[in-house]
């Protein structure tokens, strides 16, 4: 019975050995090409941050766009969507160049 028992506890061992620890945090990522659908990606132990640089559509007139997966009526042109850390996003919110408009967030998929 106690070999039975011994058994037992290196076999679930084993099998917890192999388990993935609590994933981290996971962001929307994608570059200005893709950034119509939805597509994510675990962040690194570091990067605590998802990001979001998009710039308003001039003249935008509300015809939907079908092939948008997060909003097909976003009067935004997203550039950009990944994981990253608070101070590189903190520090990319003051570049407002080109209209650009960066958001920061720190839950899972919260950049849409």
């Amino acid at each position: 019975m106690k070999l039975l028992l011994a058994l037992l506890v290196v076999f679930m061992a084993v099998l917890l050995e192999g388990t993935k620890p609590t994933q981290g945090l996971e962001c929307y990522d994608c570059n200005i090409r893709t950034c119509k659908k939805k597509l994510s990606a675990p962040c690194e132990s570091a990067e605590d941050t998802c990001i979001k640089i998009s710039r308003k559509i001039v003249g935008y007139d509300g015809s939907p766009d079908r092939e948008n997966e997060f909003d097909p009526t976003m009067n935004v042109l997203v550039w950009e969507r990944r994981c990253t850390t608070a101070a590189d996003c903190k520090k990319r919110q003051s570049d407002t160049r080109l209209g650009k408009i960066t958001s920061c967030c720190n839950k899972n998929l919260c950049n849409a």
